[in-house]
């Protein structure tokens, strides 16, 4: 048993060392004429910078993304990318070969906002810009106008964060998001912007002259009521004509330059005094 194994193992070692005399005395071969003619003609043939759709094959979201939201940046791709598939993760090299917005669009809104990345998260959809609480604090960059307007009439909309509202930029939530309209028939922001500017809502408030009865009426409804139901001459006069400004009182003598004898006007000041209320003529006498 033990001479069989000692046979065995001889028998290995003699075919070990045979094999690797073979590998060094074989002769290095050289590729053949024919041969190197084709390797060279693998190179011969100039590179063409390649296509959106070629770099589609391999990022099909991003070239999806850019074919429908791209905008202005629907451009071939190695406008960009001029250095592609050089990222080197021992070097962590992604700030060399990125693409910098400056070298196409300069500081286009100034050195305070620098960092385009913060607003254009996503650059190959450069219009959709969430909103995010750091994007939010640059808000007043451009719209410095909005916010002087929201300080200087502060309202419950000062305190609401721009995306409380804005989504994402230059979306426009419908006001009834927030709001119950006053009326059935109000169902679009332009008809509330008509009355409230949206970042000024209780400012003094200007009337249109069209401004129906029954807007007025949703708050109003005791002063509408008894106003329908009289049938003096004020019945049919619209309340703007006399309130063309949220809670103005127009004085009688804008519309009644002199209703009465002076001698009477002398003796009652106050108009009120006899029409006790505008809104439920005819007047009571005094008595």
């Amino acid at each position: 048993m033990k001479l069989g194994r000692l046979i065995l193992l001889g028998t290995i070692c003699v075919l070990v060392a045979i094999a690797c005399a073979e590998v060094v005395t074989k002769k290095a071969v050289s590729p053949t004429t024919s041969e190197k003619e084709k390797i060279a003609a693998l190179y011969v043939e100039e590179l063409k910078p390649l296509t959106p759709a070629q770099c589609g094959q391999c990022h099909m979201p991003i070239y999806t993304l850019i074919r429908k939201q791209g905008g202005k940046h629907q451009i071939s791709c190695t406008e960009c990318h001029q250095q592609y598939h050089v990222y080197n993760p021992i070097r962590q090299n992604w700030s060399e070969i990125m693409p910098k917005c400056q070298r196409c669009h300069g500081l286009i809104h100034g050195e305070a906002l620098a960092k385009c990345g913060i607003c254009h998260i996503e650059p190959h959809s450069p219009k959709n810009i969430p909103m995010s609480e750091p994007l939010e604090n640059n808000c007043l960059t451009c719209h410095q106008k909005v916010g002087d307007e929201m300080n200087k009439f502060p309202s419950k909309h000062k305190d609401q964060g721009c995306s409380t509202c804005h989504e994402k930029h230059g979306y426009i939530p419908s006001c009834m998001d927030c709001h119950e309209p006053h009326t059935a028939s109000l169902t679009k922001n332009e008809q509330c912007l008509a009355c409230h500017p949206v970042h000024s809502p209780t400012r003094r408030l200007k009337y249109a002259k069209e401004t129906p009865n029954e807007i007025c009426a949703s708050c109003h409804d005791e002063i509408a009521t008894t106003l329908d139901a009289n049938k003096s001459k004020h019945h049919n006069v619209a309340c703007v004509a006399c309130h063309n400004k949220h809670k103005y009182v127009p004085k009688c003598e804008e519309c009644h330059k002199e209703p009465h004898s002076k001698q009477l006007l002398k003796k009652f000041k106050n108009c009120l005094q006899c029409h006790i209320d505008p809104h439920n003529l005819p007047a009571k006498t005094a008595e």
